[in-house]
This record gives structure tokens, C-alpha cells and sequence, in this order.
């Protein structure tokens, strides 16, 4: 009788514990099968389902507050894909233990972080710089970098108008921000009062980056100094240092057996003949290989020809790739450079034309176009290898166009830029 009376008691506690479970899943329709966890924090599986089904079951990732500690744990109930797109559910896929974002300034890194916030695909993320935990992890994980790469010239060059924007003009009617970033996310209405520094870029270089340009060509006499001074522009930390522990041969050494398992290069470039960049591929290409790699290509395929409407919605995409500071300007390009400050830029940004066409490996059919770094890490030259064979010769062809376009001033037998461009004329 006391057995019957506890087997009773046991059978009442499951009862409740699986309603508890059921009630703080909060899912707007029942899950579809038995859950239980792989213990890797990756997708979880389903004891009665095949991802060849026509209602495949995906990982639900998220964040549910804990009452007691005010903190909170993970879920990762199992659903199908109409499920996961219902915003009521909160659904995404949690990928930031394995793969880390490099937002470069400049480069349609807000772009890429927004593609990837609507594709409810969470990542680690760093900018304005490297993070050392981030580089750690890559260092002796097996972790994927995605990096956003433009033509290291016009990215100096927007980075130099953008700074120019947040500082306060003499008689400047904004209001100066006492904290945080105000100016950086509302400049329209903030500035930020740094005298020297804009008295240096409106004085002394006349708001232009050719003037910047002109004073970093090694014949200017004024190098040391220019170059100093455009290190300390915001967004202007070049590739080379973003990626000094793929570069440099005492870091490289660093860099265990374990460590780094991707790297995937999204080139922002508008090539000759284009009317505009063709970002948006290597973006869907992004999403889709990301989610390949936890469901494999028919059920990533089958999430991302689900994604809704707002989502995918033409005007949308149409600009997506501009970067943050042209809805405060009236052109998405910069005015134009001069040829010697152009030659000169290029020529101070030099490693970072070599270190992308190190990114094209040694497989690049078409040869070199500039000398690639020596002893770069072997992964530098996947930059392209991932996605679609569309898609891999869509980034050569972007970062060998970033390369054709600025040749001509990296040939040092040529002689100065002084040279070069009096011979253009």
C-alpha cells in the first residue's frame, strides 16, 4: 500500500515538473518531438525526426530570465520552421562560442552585423578593434572569422570624412554630448568638441584626405608626422592590425594545431561595368553557409526561403550595403582624390593590399598583381574558399578588382608618387 501511495506521489511530481516545462517554454504551438541536448552547445536533435522531412525540426536558441538570481539560462527547445520564424517564440541560433565577426569601420560592417540580426543569426562581434578574448579564442579554438574588406583607400578616405562629420565646426550649432556616443549615433544633432584633433583635419589638412595623402608621400618631408597623425582617425586601424596575429610570424606561433577553422573574407567592392557593389550575395551566401554548417544545405536552404517577407523585402536590400555614414551625406563616395594623394595613400597602406592579395592564395589563376605577404598564416588564403563556387569567384574577382585599381601606384621600380603621376598626365 505505501509503494502504491509512492509510486502515486512520483507520478503526480512528473506530472507537474513536465506542465512547469511546458508552461515556462512558452512556445506558441506544442514542440514537434522529444528534445534532448547534444552537450556542445550546438543543435539539439530529435529522436523521431529526419532533416529530409518536410517539417524539418531546428534549433529554438534563447534567453529566459531566471526569477531567483536575475540572470538567465539558455534554451534550446526543438521546433519546426514556421515556429521558428513566429517572433512570438524569440527564437535564434546561438553561434558565438565558434564564430567571431571582425567589424571593420568603414567597410559595410553595419550592413553585415544587420544582415545577420534579421537572419537571427547570433555571433561574437568586435569593433572598432580586435578584442584580445576574441583573438585568444581563435588562437586555440576552433573558431570561424568573417572579416569585411574594402579597398583600403576608400575606406581611408570615408573614415576620414566620417571623423571630420562628429567633430564639432567652429560656430557649430550641435549640441556636445557630456556622455557615450551620442555624437557617433545621432550626428545631426551632437558633436564632439576635440579642438586639436579638428583643428588638425579642418586646418591643417583643409578637411581633405588628399592633403593627408600628399603629406604621406615620402618625398613630402612631412611623412613621420602625417602618418602619426592619420593613426589616430577613428576607423583607420588598418587590416594588417586587425589581423596581426595571422601576420605577424611571432604571433603566428601563438596560433595552436586547434585554432582557427575558417576564415571568410566579405569583400564590400563595386566592380568595373557594376552599377552598384554586389554585397547582398556575398551576404545571403554568409547566412546560408553558417546555418549549412549546423543543418546541412537542405534545411539551411529551406530557413533561409523561409525567412519573411519584411526580411527579404527588395527596397530593403537595395542599399543595404552603404555604409553608416551616407545618410549624412549626399553621396555614398567621398570627393575624389587627387592622383598623388591617391598613390601616396596607397603607398602608406601598402601591407594591406598585400595582405589581400595574400587572400587569394596561391590557386589564383588570373597571377599576381602585387607581391602578397611573406608568412602570413596558411588560413589567410582561404579568405574565398567558402559558399557556392558562385560565390568564391565572386570574392576573388572583388578583391583582385581592389588590387587592378591600385597597381600602378604600388610599383616602387616606377619611382616616387611624384613620378608616377607626372607620367599619368
Amino acid at each position: 500500500m505505501k509503494t502504491h501511495k509512492h509510486h502515486q506521489l512520483f507520478t503526480l511530481c512528473m506530472i507537474l515538473g513536465l506542465v512547469y516545462i511546458v508552461r515556462d517554454t512558452k512556445l506558441t504551438s506544442t514542440p514537434s518531438d522529444v528534445l534532448r541536448d547534444d552537450g556542445g552547445g550546438g543543435a539539439l536533435i530529435a529522436t523521431n525526426a529526419t532533416t529530409e522531412s518536410k517539417d524539418a525540426l531546428i534549433t529554438c536558441d534563447r534567453k529566459v530570465a531566471t526569477l531567483q538570481t536575475n540572470t538567465f539560462r539558455i534554451e534550446r527547445p526543438l521546433v519546426t520552421i514556421p515556429e521558428f520564424w513566429d517572433e512570438r517564440n524569440n527564437c535564434s541560433h546561438f553561434m558565438n562560442k565558434n564564430v567571431i565577426f571582425f567589424h571593420v569601420g568603414k567597410a559595410g560592417g553595419g550592413t553585415v552585423k544587420k544582415t545577420l540580426g534579421e537572419n537571427k543569426l547570433s555571433v561574437s562581434m568586435s569593433h572598432p578593434k580586435p578584442k584580445i578574448k576574441y583573438i585568444d579564442r581563435l588562437k586555440h579554438d576552433q573558431a570561424s572569422l568573417i572579416i569585411n574588406v574594402r579597398d583600403p583607400v576608400d575606406r581611408f578616405a570615408s573614415a576620414f570624412h566620417w571623423r571630420l562629420l562628429l567633430l564639432c565646426s567652429p560656430n557649430d550649432t550641435r549640441r556636445q554630448p557630456e556622455e557615450g556616443d551620442k555624437a557617433f549615433e545621432s550626428p545631426r544633432e551632437f558633436c564632439y568638441n576635440i579642438k586639436r584633433q579638428e583643428k588638425i583635419l579642418r586646418e591643417k589638412y583643409k578637411s581633405s584626405p588628399s592633403v593627408l595623402g600628399e603629406a604621406l608621400c615620402e618625398e613630402s618631408g612631412k611623412q613621420e608626422e602625417a602618418a602619426k597623425e592619420a593613426s589616430k582617425i577613428g576607423h583607420s586601424l588598418q587590416l594588417v592590425q586587425w589581423l596581426d596575429f595571422l601576420v605577424e610570424p611571432e604571433l603566428i606561433a601563438e596560433v595552436t594545431e586547434n585554432g582557427i577553422r575558417d576564415f571568410m573574407a566579405l569583400p564590400l567592392e563595386k566592380q568595373e561595368g557594376n552599377d552598384s557593389p554586389l554585397f547582398e550575395q556575398h551576404l545571403d551566401q554568409l547566412s546560408l553557409s553558417l546555418l549549412e554548417q549546423r543543418y546541412g544545405r537542405d534545411v539551411a536552404t529551406r530557413i533561409i526561403e523561409s525567412t519573411p517577407e519584411t526580411v527579404g523585402a527588395s527596397e530593403q536590400k537595395k542599399e543595404k550595403w552603404e555604409h553608416s555614414s551616407v545618410q549624412f551625406n549626399n553621396s555614398t563616395k567621398p570627393p575624389p582624390l587627387t592622383k598623388l594623394g591617391e598613390c601616396c595613400l596607397s603607398r602608406h597602406l601598402e601591407k594591406d593590399y598585400r595582405l589581400i592579395q595574400s587572400m587569394l592564395g596561391d590557386v589564383d589563376e588570373e597571377g599576381v598583381l602585387i607581391e602578397p605577404l611573406g608568412n602570413a598564416h596558411p588560413v589567410i588564403g582561404n579568405a574565398c574558399k567558402w559558399g557556392s563556387d558562385e560565390q568564391q569567384k565572386l570574392c576573388r574577382a572583388d578583391l583582385r578588382s581592389i588590387l587592378t585599381r591600385r597597381a600602378v601606384y604600388l610599383d616602387h621600380s616606377e619611382g616616387t608618387c611624384s613620378e608616377v603621376v607626372s607620367r599619368m598626365q
